[in-house]
């Protein structure tokens, strides 16, 4: 038996990681510049050789591909609930019958768009062809009807050269169709923070010595021949004339596989579920992960806005709460209650770096009372801080951070309405959203706390600061030593207790997925199940917002097959239902982005509709199973997960599988074999066409992120927590036993993977060679 790939040569890339970042401090130290003046002055040297470059692209060139270009491009708009204009952007006609590229930050989501043609022909947009988050691409499309549109044609992004002359074009800060020339610098990868912090790309892109501005974005780059290199996607944020595009090469990958949505969908995508939450007075609210966004100003005084929850508010006393994260802590946004849906309500919320209890009860400042403005020491600025109140019949309580901060005499208002508020032109994001007649918060209890307490105190006893200052200050460089091995103590301890923590949090992640395994195959909730799984990697996964936002998913596809499929069988239900998802809502397999964790997790499938084989079929089987389709499993065919449906037709039985990867396609039995042939390279045994079972689903999804850690990512150590998983449920995975037994070598668990090793040479699973694994026991230590 062989020792992974992964696992052999990380302790060898570990010494390239710490090699390399000894190299690159010791060229910082005898580097006079900072990294940003380094980064303006690569910025001016490109400049100076786009001038130099350009002398040579002659005027009638950039003329003839403007009259070349100009019948192709489009100004793209992001239009508001009142119909006018919140955002414009560039796009290109790619296809006479209507597609056209973009980026996906032009045209939002959960928003109407319209284009407008170069001789100022507005259309609207009917479908959302293709979109890619990674890329920032959308192929937009629009009915011509009699009209004919001139496409651009897509270039080879392969054949690009350096210093290579390209005219770009576009509508900057919304004056429509200008263009610029400039040159290619360079096609590469940006380094992490390049353009700001999680905003930089982690692909190669198209780097651009030329001026970018707003509204460039969508752009077409074109080569000397009036072919489309790039789209124009983001510009540096210091200078101008260095911009970034996304290679044609990307966008052919996405127009390849097209993920359409019908724009009475793609309107749903992010915004608020108006079943939930009511907006007043403006601003933009929307939805994604759990998390609601607040951008905009309001259109209330003050740029004042709310989002009142349809939720039913108890009778006093009630309490309310939030978590809130505000992007600049000049802004002010919170909590509104007792709303009537109109002008008046209280806001408890941060605001200029203190927190306000104000009273509403009109439109202008002039009928507003501010009850407490006050310093919070537990307010974390830039940081996730919970908001609660407690209403009750004749006074107001508030905390931040479980501190309570007032508690004030106040009967202005009661009854109505509970959300959320915001002001001026803040963006904040809200999460946790409650209310309840009691909030539970969580304490420690005493028997804990005395117990922690007892444990910290093994590594620091409590002394009187005056008397150990002035008594460590006489000792010079003593007591600094002895405080800075206290310090390096307290640090250990925290590590200790962080990993503790995580711990703690895996276990409850084994119990709650074990609880959900443990029941009848046929009610076991598959989606349940994806979403533990992704809750190891994310410990503020909002649970109860993806099973509500699952169910909303599943309602809808419920009325489509009623409209579609009512009296159907079997097959055509199911075909019904690979039309809701793959036609009418966008899902699809990845294109670019295979091995990323993502793809792997629910959540994740559902807010961004992409996915593998096995996460894209488990979103399809549970789905299947709620709308009481019969005959639906899954295939764990190798190398690509398959629906399967077993249903008669004309007195015999049959199976068909269903290809999610590939927008649902329908193939027969033996096309599934041939895919797999084509695939592996062998043909598929007997039992990768029998259905799987839950659990056995939930080990395939843990053994792809596990060999994305392993095989791919090159970090064995980041593939613990999803052995540990599949372990809790699959004891006898004598593979992953094994991977377990090695961490715990590279973690120096001796005794933890001779505990491993020995349960395998006791227990004697299938496919493993036990004479070499007898042999690599003995090396570790002799048994008792």
């Amino acid at each position: 038996m062989r020792i992974p790939t992964g696992v052999l040569t990380f302790v060898f890339l570990l010494a390239l990681v710490f090699t390399g970042s000894r190299g690159q401090e010791a060229e910082k130290e005898f580097d006079p510049f900072s990294e940003e003046a380094a980064e303006a002055l690569r910025a001016l040297q490109e400049e100076e050789k786009a001038e130099n470059e350009l002398r040579f692209l002659e005027p009638g060139q950039v003329q003839k591909l403007t009259k070349l270009a100009k019948p192709s491009l489009v100004t793209v708009r992001q239009l508001g609930r009142d119909g006018k204009s919140r955002g414009t952007g560039s796009g290109f006609i790619i296809d006479a019958k209507g597609l056209i590229v973009t980026n996906l930050h032009v045209i939002g989501e959960g928003r109407p768009i319209e284009i407008e043609l170069s001789d100022g022909t507005v259309m609207s947009v009917e479908e959302i062809r293709a979109w890619d988050r990674r890329y920032d691409l959308a192929v937009i499309k629009v009915d011509p009807g009699a009209r004919k549109l001139e496409p651009l044609s897509i270039g080879d992004s392969s054949k690009i050269s350096q210093g290579q002359l390209i005219v770009g074009f576009g509508a900057p800060q919304g004056l429509e169709f200008s263009v610029v020339a400039g040159v290619v610098s360079a096609i590469r990868k940006l380094d992490p923070g390049f353009i700001g912090e999680g905003e930089t790309p982690d692909y190669p892109m198209l780097q651009l010595a030329m001026p970018i501005e707003q509204g460039n974005s969508g752009g077409p780059i074109l080569n000397l021949d009036g072919e489309v290199l790039g789209v124009v996607t983001l510009r540096h944020r210091v200078t101008e004339n260095l911009g970034f595009a996304v290679l044609s090469s990307d966008l052919k990958a996405i127009l390849d596989k097209p993920n359409p949505v019908l724009m009475s969908r793609w309107r749903t995508i992010g915004v608020l579920d108006k079943r939930q939450w009511t907006e007043v007075m403006g601003a933009e609210w929307s939805q994604r992960g759990g998390v609601i966004t607040a951008r905009q100003m309001g259109d209330g005084f003050g740029g004042r806005a709310l989002c009142l929850s349809t939720r039913e508010v108890p009778q006093e006393p009630y309490e309310v709460a939030v978590r809130v994260r505000l992007d600049d802590e000049s802004g002010a946004a919170g909590l509104a209650f007792a709303a009537d849906g109109g002008d008046k309500h209280y806001g408890f919320y941060p605001s200029g770096g203190k927190i306000r209890l104000t009273r509403f009860e009109g439109a202008d400042v002039y009928s507003w009372s501010i009850l407490e403005q006050l310093e919070a020491p537990s307010y974390l600025p830039g940081e996730w801080n919970e908001l609660r109140v407690r209403v009750e019949k004749e006074t107001i309580t508030g905390w931040v951070n479980d501190e309570q901060l007032f508690s004030i005499t106040d009967e202005g208002l009661r009854g109505g309405k509970v959300g959320l508020c915001k002001f001026r032109n803040t963006k904040a994001d809200f999460r946790g959203f409650q209310v309840a007649k009691e909030i539970g918060v969580e304490k420690m209890s005493a028997e804990d706390r005395k117990r922690l307490s007892e444990r910290i105190a093994q590594f620091l006893e409590e002394e009187n600061v005056e008397d150990t200052l002035a008594e460590l200050s006489h000792e010079g460089g003593k007591g600094r030593q002895l405080l800075l091995e206290r310090a390096d103590e307290l640090e250990a301890l925290a590590d200790k207790l962080r990993t503790l923590e995580s711990q703690v949090h895996r276990q409850v992640v084994i119990n709650e997925l074990t609880m959900a395994l443990d029941r009848p195959e046929t009610e076991i909730d598959l989606f349940e199940i994806g979403l533990q799984l992704a809750r190891i990697d994310d410990v503020e996964l909002d649970l109860d917002h993806y099973r509500r936002s699952f169910s909303r998913l599943v309602s809808d596809a419920r009325e489509h097959l009623e409209k579609h499929a009512l009296e159907a069988g079997a097959k055509q239900k199911v075909q019904a239902l690979r039309d809701f998802l793959f036609e009418e809502n966008g899902f699809h397999g990845s294109r670019t982005e295979y091995y990323h964790h993502a793809n792997s997790y629910v959540n994740h499938v559902l807010d961004d509709r992409e996915g593998l084989p096995i996460s894209l079929s488990v979103i399809f089987i549970e789905m299947a199973r709620r709308l009481q389709i019969e005959g639906v499993y899954g295939a764990p065919l190798p190398g690509k997960f398959m629906v399967g449906l077993d249903y008669e037709e004309e007195g015999k039985d049959r199976t068909v599988f269903v290809d999610v990867f590939d927008s649902g396609r329908l193939v027969s039995r033996s096309g599934a074999a041939r895919e797999i042939w084509g695939l592996l390279g062998s043909a598929p045994g007997k039992e990768a066409f029998e259905a799987a079972t839950a659990r056995e689903i939930a080990v395939r999804m843990l053994r792809n992120l596990v060999d994305i850690e392993i095989n791919h990512r090159r970090t064995p150590g980041g593939a613990a927590d999803y052995i540990e998983l599949l372990l809790a449920i699959e004891p006898n995975a004598a593979q992953e036993r094994f991977q377990r037994a090695l961490l715990r070598i590279q973690d120096d668990n001796m005794d933890g993977a001779r505990a491993d090793l020995d349960w395998l040479l006791e227990h004697r699973p299938p496919g493993i060679d036990y004479s070499r694994l007898e042999i690599f026991r003995g090396t570790l230590a002799p048994r008792e």
